[in-house]
C-alpha cells in the first residue's frame, strides 16, 4: 500500500501554498505547453518540451523543505531501477548523456508528484480541478472545432515550431485536431479527464453550478466525434463503466445513473439532428473506427483487443530480451531524434515494449512491475472506501489505472496527465485527512 504522512503536524496550511501554486502551474502547463510551442513561442518549440521539469524540481525540493514524507517503497524501487539504468547505458549501452538523462527525468522528477499531490491535495483543492476542467472544456471545444473545419494550412492547424501542421491523418479528409496540445493524445487525455469530473458532478451531491455543467457536458459531447480519436471516446466510455460501479449502491444511485444515460443518449440525438458538424464529425469517426476494424479484424478488436494485446504481448516478448540493455531514452521521440536525426520509434510505440526495450529484462519487468503493482493498489484502496466516499476515486481509476499501466510516459503530455491524474486519486483516496 501507499504510505505517507506530513511529519510536522503544527504547520499551518499556509505554508504549502508556494507547493500548491507550484502544482497548479504543473497542471496548466501541461494543457497548455503545446499552445506555447505552437503559436506564442514557436521558436522555443525545443526547450519547451521539459518546460514542466523545473516544476517538478521546485515541487520535490520545496516538498522536503516542508518535512512532508512522501518516500515511499514505490519511489525508493523507481529511483534504484532508474539509477541502475543510467549507469548501464552510460556504461555499456548508447552513452549519449542527454538522451539517458532525458530518459531517466520520467521517474527521478516526474513520478514523486504524484505523491506529493496525494498528500497535500484537499478535498477543495479536488474540486476545485473539477471547475477548472469544466470551463477550460467549452474553450477547448472551440478550438477543436475550429481546427476539424479549418485546412492543415491555417494558423490554428500550424505545427511545433510554427511549420507544418499539427494535424494528424484521420478519415474522409479529416485530420485529428490536438487542441492546445502537442499531439492528439494529449486533448484525448483531456477529454478523458473532463468526463471523470462530468460523471462526478452529474452523480454526486457535490455544489456545482449547473449552468456550467450542462454547457460543459454538452461541449464534451459535442467534441468527442470531432477528434476522431478511439483513445478519447473509448477513455470517456471506460469513465462511465467505472461511475457505474462506483455509484451503483442503492436504488436510487442507480435510477440516477439511468436517468444521466438517458439525458446524455438524449442531448447526442440532439446534437446528431441539428448540428451540422456534430453529423460530419460522427461520420468521420466511424469511419476511422471501420478501417480500424477492418485492419485488426472486428469493431471490438478497434478498441478493446488493441489495449490487452498492448499489455500481453509486451510482457510476452519481454522474456527474449537480454538481462540489460543500455538503452534509457531512446524509447523517447527527443532521443530518437538526437541518436538518428529522426522522430521514428527506435524500440516501440507502446509503453511496455519501450520500458522494456529502454531497461531490459531485469530493469524494465521490474519498472513494469512497479507500475502494475501501484495501480492495483489504489485499485483496491478505492474499494475499500466506504460506499458514500469510493464515487470519485473509482471514477479516476477509470483512467488512472490505464495511464499508470500502459499510459506512453515518453509523451511530455501523457506524462503529465498520468501524474496528475493519479496524484488527485491518491489524494480523493484520502481527502479526509487534515493538514493542520
Amino acid at each position: 500500500m501507499v504510505n505517507y504522512s506530513i511529519s510536522d503536524r503544527s504547520v499551518n496550511v499556509d505554508s504549502y501554498n508556494s507547493l500548491k501554486i507550484a502544482i497548479w502551474l504543473y497542471f496548466f502547463l501541461w494543457i497548455f505547453e503545446g499552445a506555447l510551442r505552437k503559436w506564442v513561442l514557436p521558436g522555443l518549440a525545443t526547450p519547451l518540451l521539459i518546460v514542466r521539469d523545473p516544476i517538478a524540481i521546485f515541487i520535490i525540493f520545496r516538498a522536503l523543505s516542508l518535512k512532508i514524507e512522501f518516500i515511499n517503497k514505490y519511489l525508493v524501487f523507481g529511483y534504484i531501477l532508474t539509477i541502475l539504468s543510467l549507469i548501464v547505458t552510460l556504461t555499456f549501452g548508447h552513452g549519449n548523456l542527454f538522451v539517458s538523462l532525458y530518459g531517466a527525468r520520467i521517474m527521478l522528477l516526474h513520478f514523486p508528484l504524484i505523491f506529493i499531490i496525494g498528500l497535500i491535495f484537499t478535498k477543495q483543492d479536488i474540486l476545485r480541478v473539477g471547475h477548472v476542467l469544466l470551463v477550460l472544456n467549452i474553450f477547448m471545444t472551440i478550438i477543436v472545432y475550429l481546427q476539424f473545419i479549418s485546412p492543415q494550412s491555417a494558423f490554428i492547424n500550424i505545427g511545433l515550431g510554427g511549420e507544418g501542421s499539427a494535424g494528424f491523418s484521420g478519415a474522409m479528409g479529416y485530420f485529428r485536431p490536438p487542441g492546445t496540445f502537442s499531439f492528439i493524445t494529449g486533448l484525448a487525455s483531456f477529454y478523458i479527464f473532463v468526463s471523470v469530473y462530468t460523471f462526478y458532478f452529474w452523480l454526486s451531491k457535490e455544489k456545482v453550478s449547473k449552468i456550467l455543467l450542462f454547457t460543459s457536458t454538452i461541449a464534451l459531447i459535442f467534441s468527442l466525434p470531432l477528434t476522431v480519436s478511439r483513445t478519447a471516446v473509448g477513455g470517456v466510455l471506460l469513465v462511465g463503466i467505472f461511475a457505474f460501479i462506483g455509484s451503483a449502491t442503492t436504488f436510487s444511485n442507480i435510477m440516477k445513473i439511468i436517468l444521466t444515460v438517458c439525458v446524455l443518449t438524449l442531448l447526442i440525438i440532439v446534437l446528431q439532428e441539428t448540428t451540422s458538424a456534430f453529423n460530419t464529425g460522427s461520420e468521420v469517426f466511424m469511419s476511422r473506427v471501420n478501417t480500424a476494424s477492418d485492419q485488426s479484424g472486428g469493431f471490438e478488436n478497434s478498441f478493446f483487443v488493441r489495449a490487452i494485446d498492448g499489455f500481453i504481448n509486451p510482457i510476452i516478448n519481454i522474456i527474449n530480451l537480454p538481462l540489460f540493455t543500455g538503452n534509457l531514452g531512446m524509447g523517447t521521440n527527443a532521443g530518437a531524434q538526437i541518436l538518428s536525426g529522426k522522430t521514428d520509434f527506435l524500440i516501440a510505440e507502446d509503453e511496455l515494449s519501450r520500458i522494456a526495450g529502454e531497461q531490459g529484462l531485469l530493469l524494465g519487468g521490474g519498472t513494469i512491475i512497479l507500475r502494475l503493482g501501484l495501480a492495483i493498489s489504489l485499485f483496491i484502496k478505492s474499494m475499500q472506501l466506504p460506499a458514500q466516499q469510493k464515487l470519485l476515486p473509482l471514477i479516476l481509476c477509470g483512467t488512472a489505472l490505464f495511464s499508470l499501466t500502459q499510459g506512453q510516459w515518453a509523451q511530455p503530455s501523457m506524462l503529465g496527465y498520468t501524474i496528475i491524474v493519479t496524484g488527485i486519486l491518491l489524494a480523493s483516496i484520502n481527502k479526509n485527512k487534515e493538514i493542520l
